[in-house]
């Protein structure tokens, strides 16, 4: 990986691939249909957010993006 390419820069999406809030429907029994959000599993690692699937196979991989980071998000942590 020599470099990072974000797909979509939203408050809440993964720094790597970009998965982000998605909709979906309560169903109760009565079929009733509301609209809610699902959110992924993000955690905040060297200032930057990743969802828990790229997070787990940069570990597997053991890949080190302290240095492919910008420079902003370096200084934080």
């Amino acid at each position: 990986m020599s470099s990072i390419q974000t797909r979509f820069k939203s408050k809440n999406a993964c720094y790597l691939c970009g998965k982000g809030d998605t909709m979906s429907l309560n169903r109760p029994h009565s079929l009733h249909k509301t609209k809610r959000v699902v959110k992924p599993n993000l955690q905040k690692k060297w200032g930057v957010k990743f969802c828990q699937n790229c997070f787990r196979t940069l570990e597997k991989k053991g890949i080190s993006l302290k240095e492919q980071l910008p420079a902003s998000n370096q200084e934080s942590r």
